[in-house]
């Protein structure tokens, strides 16, 4: 389960922030407006304002430890996990975690890192064709230190 904050009103209109665990953002927003709240938002717990743009060096190793999983066998969803629990970075845990809330209901895990925000969009796409080839293992090996800094650094 991942947090979220959920910014919401009752029926007298006061409104309230509160720290929730979800599977998904979809789900407790279905949650809470069907026990009669108005929800204004659900964010991933621990992201300010628009979503925040992940360290290069944090996602380089993140990329490299979640091919190397997939490459020994394990599910997706277990690598995940894995990492999420693994990471130092809050703010990237979380990320983590929302990530593999997603995957745990159905979601392509291509859409799932598109939901955090602070994923470049070229990895995202990389994601993307990787599934819809069946080949994701490759796709992520072609993701090299040298392509994902041009990537995150905004330039093409």
């Amino acid at each position: 389960m991942a947090e979220f904050v959920i910014r919401l009103a009752d029926e007298r209109g006061h409104v309230q922030e509160q720290i929730q665990a979800a599977a998904t953002a979809d789900e407790l927003r279905q949650r809470f407006t069907q026990a009669g709240y108005y929800v204004y938002s659900v964010k991933p717990r621990g992201l300010t304002g628009s979503a925040r743009k992940t360290k290069l060096e944090t996602f380089l190793i993140f990329n490299q430890q979640f091919l190397t999983l997939i490459k020994a066998g394990l599910p997706i969803l277990g690598s995940l996990e894995m990492l999420a629990k693994q990471q130092k970075n809050a703010i990237f845990a979380g990320q983590l975690q929302n990530v593999a809330a997603r995957v745990r209901t159905g979601e392509p895990v291509s859409a799932a890192f598109e939901a955090q925000g602070g994923f470049p969009l070229m990895y995202t796409t990389t994601l993307l064709a990787g599934e819809r080839a069946g080949n994701l293992e490759e796709m992520l090996a072609g993701f090299s230190p040298s392509s994902a800094c041009r990537w995150l650094s905004g330039r093409r």
